[in-house]
């Protein structure tokens, strides 16, 4: 992929004002201990039962700190489902991670994650729940929102590593691009059209000072994806996320303005790419990049073989230290000195040039 300097991402950024960039939407998993908590399950259950029979949408309880809107059903695997403007809490008594908590958009960008972490860890202690581990993060979305006039791009002027990719169309024009499944999904849509059309969050249009003429580069990444990158706890989240958005804006996909070479990849970023990757770039950043795309079998399949080879070669260091009759670990360079003649003996050069092909023959075919 063609690098850019900071130099050529300044060119007509002021064609592309950014209104408003951060987390959109955060799943986070936590492993609470409730058995000696204020939490009555049987009530929860009742009342739960009791808004389901009534056809009641939702039942306001007060628990803790906080005041919920209990849902009259769960979220497999959570039996109790609580919603406040805040946050949307899901619990189960006998499983863990024993609660699922969104934070609501709204509140992300009103708020901050920093507050509303700090407001969900209250409540944690005002019902009496006690945190077992670190939290995980199952998944977060970045938005970045700028003013737009009319587009000049469409899906062909898309660069991407992504299998699948839907465009949408309203009257004729480009509305919606979304690109990737599962674990990494990025988006570019009209943000305007999408708030009049589907979810009504009018509430952006004071965030913005706007009411129209607004894009959004949306990235949506999981909780696989999200590991891959050293993101498990909300600190890594914090001190990683930034990293992340860089590698994908420049790595998965790119917007490109067509020019006269074949290859697409090689054509140069469009104005609001370069305006995105300025953007980006001013946020802080650790400057590691830790990544994989589990989109791309081969790489997920070598991340995967990769990850129980070095489980494997920890067992072998420790039986060759105890062999070495030393206290210390034997060091990962010394072991890897000695893994040519503790290999030797299970290698056959015919059987293993014959496995090989087998292989490759098999992952080919995505077997």
């Amino acid at each position: 992929m063609k690098a850019h300097d900071s130099k050529d991402r300044q060119v007509g950024e002021a064609d592309y004002p950014l209104l408003l960039s951060g987390l959109d939407s955060l799943y986070v998993s936590y492993f609470l201990d409730t058995t000696a908590s204020a939490l009555d399950w049987d009530a929860l259950v009742y009342r739960r039962e009791d808004a389901r029979q009534s056809r009641r949408k939702v039942t306001e309880i007060e628990l803790g700190s906080e005041t919920f809107d209990l849902q009259p059903s769960g979220i497999h695997p959570y039996g109790i489902v609580l919603r406040n403007r805040a946050l949307e809490v899901r619990l189960a008594e006998r499983m863990q991670p024993s609660c699922h908590v969104r934070y609501a958009s709204e509140a992300l960008w009103t708020e901050g994650l920093d507050r509303l972490d700090q407001r969900l860890r209250a409540w944690f202690a005002s019902v009496r729940a006690t945190v077992l581990r670190r939290e995980v993060v199952s998944r977060a979305d970045w938005a970045f929102d700028y003013e737009l006039g009319a587009i000049d791009f469409d899906r062909d002027n898309l660069v991407t590593r992504a299998d699948l990719d839907v465009a949408y169309r309203s009257k004729g024009k480009p509305q919606t691009f979304t690109l990737g499944k599962a674990q990494i999904v990025i988006r570019v849509y009209d943000k305007c059209a999408e708030i009049a059309q589907q979810s009504g969050k009018t509430w952006f249009h004071e965030l913005w000072g706007q009411s129209e003429g607004v894009w959004r580069i949306e990235f949506q990444v999981r909780g696989e994806r999200l590991r891959a990158a050293a993101i498990r706890t909300l600190d890594d989240l914090r001190s990683l996320q930034n990293d992340l958005l860089r590698e994908l804006a420049t790595g998965h996909t790119s917007l490109r303005t067509a020019s006269g070479d074949s290859n697409r990849s090689r054509w140069p970023y469009h104005g609001l790419w370069n305006r995105l990757l300025s953007d980006i770039e001013r946020l802080p950043q650790t400057g590691l990049v830790r990544s994989y795309d589990p989109e791309s079998p081969l790489e997920y399949r070598l991340r995967k073989l990769s990850q129980s080879l070095y489980g494997g070669l920890r067992n072998i260091a420790a039986i060759e230290s105890l062999r070495s009759d030393t206290d210390g670990a034997l060091p990962f360079e010394a072991l890897l000195e000695r893994l040519p003649d503790i290999l030797a003996l299970e290698h056959s050069e015919p059987l293993w040039l014959a496995d090989v092909l087998e292989r490759m023959a098999a992952y080919r075919y995505g077997k």
